[in-house]
């Protein structure tokens, strides 16, 4: 019969530049080296994905890997090999892992592949690694140096900033735009003085204000950028993210985070540039007072707790939050405060729902699962395999990584019993194996460390499983004995997601599905002045409970 053949293609930002390396010609390439053998193509991969990431974690990644595991295809053919990794590590425990179930796997640049130390394959995997580190390296010390010598980096300018450029078209600092500029300021002015009226505005309020000036946001102003949302809207972060940053007080920071994530890097690494300032240091820092003001009281009003916080969801998808008004709580969709309803149409007319509700509603059902324990406890072992089994990529490669690791050992006790007997030329091509195996072990440590870390967190574990099913025990003795502390504890450990839709519910969790209607509460007429409601005005209304709604009449 025919094999079954599946390509796998691979660009990264850092290739983009490459010759040879853009996706199409890769696909021509081994479609060519394809005709050879007279196999058939059954499936084409195209990923755009740094190859620093495990294979088994990019997307198309995932569905070659899967389509491997159904044995739905017999070989893979990449371009080169550091497009199928340049992690040396992921590298050889994904052709391991290949090899052993039978895949077939070609690279153009080395041929067929027959084993993981296959030396063609490990030099061609030690330079793909070793590239991807020396372009890191060298871009991170090109901006760095640049950043001490009082340059500005980076490709886009703040909002209120344009970039000044040498002849030779690099940026060495920011220029105020003037437009933008002026709407820096006002948002400053707004926040620390206040408005027309003298009234100080919130972040929100401000969104608010410039959505209906119809003044573009930081992110409409970024070359490339996709908005999701009618132009002109503000969201009340874009206002933080601005009072927040010192560049408007004259100084941008490089190097406070570690590359693309959230991790700060020790204030002593980071290089300070003297840019423009928008605005007056004292007032800078009268917003910033005035911030972390805000934010203590927001904690401090919190005077209501809310047993699903954080773990409801409307059916538009939005989270719903908790809210105290007309003397009761409520969860509301947070479509409102993400979006500006006068302003944009409205997707979402979900009401609020009381929490006195829904929230015994989801407690009774997730009560009703402990009422079997035998079928409790079925449940929850179904969810911890399956929990489990999301992290096989992660165990298969730290048994390849054992395994190779071993096999390392073994090579380096025969390059240590023949470097005691050789000399010359030989004695020479030995010390040159003995250091990429000594490179390749620390490697591979590492990496075995790495995935035990990983593979240590589990919150379904077997100690998990007992405490749930001896709570289980413990309601039905006395359910008033769990107190919100309980509740919320065990909630959050059996992973329960909520969903309301109108007057209906559906819960999610490891111990399995349940769906309900939102419990009918005595329905309690009320006249006067409603607030907090959607509307911009304080509205007499007539409102009335019913189902656990807010249900509004004129």
């Amino acid at each position: 019969m025919t094999k079954k053949v599946a390509i796998y293609a691979r660009v990264s930002t850092d290739d983009q530049a490459d010759k040879g390396y853009s996706l199409p010609s890769q696909l021509d390439g081994c479609r060519q080296y394809i005709v050879q053998f007279g196999y058939s193509v059954v499936a084409e991969f195209r990923e755009d994905n740094s190859g620093a990431i495990p294979v088994t974690e990019r997307p198309q990644g995932k569905r070659l890997t899967e389509m491997i595991k159904l044995r739905e295809v017999d070989a893979v053919v990449v371009h080169q090999v550091d497009r199928l990794s340049r992690d040396i590590v992921d590298l050889l425990t994904t052709v391991r892992n290949w090899l052993r179930v039978g895949i077939e796997i070609y690279a153009l640049d080395v041929g067929k592949i027959e084993s993981e130390l296959d030396i063609v394959l490990v030099i061609k995997g030690w330079q793909g690694s070793d590239e991807r580190k020396k372009i890191r390296e060298r871009t991170m010390r090109g901006k760095r140096a640049k950043a001490l010598a009082g340059r500005v980096v980076g490709p886009r300018a703040p909002f209120g900033y344009d970039h000044v450029r040498d002849e030779n078209g690099k940026s060495s600092n920011f220029e105020p735009l003037e437009e933008e500029a002026q709407i820096v300021h006002l948002i400053f002015q707004w926040y620390i003085l206040g408005d027309e009226t003298g009234q100080r505005l919130s972040a929100g309020k401000i969104a608010a204000r410039l959505s209906e000036m119809q003044i573009p946001t930081p992110g409409e102003t970024n070359i490339g950028y996709h908005r999701k949302r009618k132009a002109g809207m503000w969201h009340p972060n874009a206002i933080l993210d601005i009072i927040s940053s010192e560049t408007y007080a004259g100084i941008w920071r490089f190097g406070v985070r570690i590359g693309s994530t959230r991790i700060r890097r020790p204030k002593e690494e980071w290089v300070e540039i003297e840019v423009p300032a928008l605005i007056e240091r004292k007032d800078w820092e009268k917003a910033q007072e005035l911030r972390i003001l805000n934010k203590q009281l927001s904690k401090r009003n919190a005077k209501h707790d809310y047993l699903l916080s954080g773990l409801v969801r409307c059916v538009c998808g939005s989270a719903m939050s908790g809210e105290f008004f007309s003397n009761h709580q409520y969860y509301t969709c947070t479509w409102r405060n993400n979006h500006h309803s006068r302003l944009e149409e409205r997707t979402c007319k979900a009401r609020s729902v009381r929490a006195d509700a829904i929230e015994p509603d989801v407690w009774e059902s997730i009560v009703s699962l402990f009422a079997n324990l035998e079928t409790l406890e079925e449940h929850l072992r179904i969810a911890q395999q399956e929990e489990l089994a999301a992290l096989d990529p992660k165990a298969e490669e730290l048994s390849a990584v054992e395994a190779m690791i071993i096999q390392t050992e073994l090579d380096a006790h025969e390059i240590g019993q023949g470097l005691r007997r050789a000399s010359g030329l030989v004695a020479k091509s030995l010390e040159q194996n003995m250091n990429e195996v000594n490179l390749r072990y620390d490697a591979l440590c590492q990496r075995r460390e790495i995935l035990k870390s990983e593979l240590s967190i589990v919150r379904l574990t077997d100690g998990a499983i007992q405490e749930l099913v001896e709570f289980a025990q413990d309601v039905f003795v006395g359910i008033e004995n769990a107190d919100f502390q309980t509740k919320r504890r065990n909630i959050e450990l059996l992973k329960v997601k909520v969903e309301i839709n109108q007057r209906s519910f559906r819960i999610d969790c490891l111990a399995g599905q349940i769906t309900g209607e939102i419990r009918k509460l005595p329905i309690a007429p009320r006249s006067g002045i409603v607030t907090g409601l959607h509307s911009q005005e304080s509205i007499p209304l007539e409102c009335r409970f019913h189902a656990g709604i807010l249900q509004l009449a004129q």
